[in-house]
């Protein structure tokens, strides 16, 4: 199964954050928790009219990878980023999303993905 995170730049008291919402119906501003099982596909896209040029990078921050064996990779169509999960584990890991906004400002949140225990 594939799990979609899209991204949208918004300004609050005149900093810049990141709207991230999930396909699992899940929204946060710049701390989304994204479920996931081990054996998913993780792509992260910017919603229409986003107000983000572009995702620079995305990548752990962790010293331990339950979650992220290696980092996202660019889609070949240039836009977005997508994980496929191999060897996965439960856990939960922090991970950084770096972005170019339309003013050139870059934005870096540090939401998490999480593989829950199987019930």
């Amino acid at each position: 199964m594939t799990v979609t995170i899209y991204l949208r730049a918004i300004v609050i008291k005149k900093k810049d954050h990141l709207v991230l919402f999930d396909s699992n119906r899940n929204c946060d501003i710049d701390n989304l928790i994204t479920d996931v099982k081990k054996d998913d596909t993780i792509d992260w896209e910017l919603d229409c009219n986003s107000g983000i040029k572009s995702i620079s990078s995305i990548y752990s921050k962790e010293d331990k990878h339950p979650v992220f064996k290696k980092n996202p990779k660019k889609k070949e169509s240039g836009k977005g980023f997508e994980l496929n999960l191999e060897n996965a584990e439960q856990g939960e890991e922090k991970y950084a999303i770096e972005c170019i906004l339309d003013n050139d400002a870059k934005l870096i949140t540090d939401p998490y993905i999480r593989i829950p225990p199987v019930r």
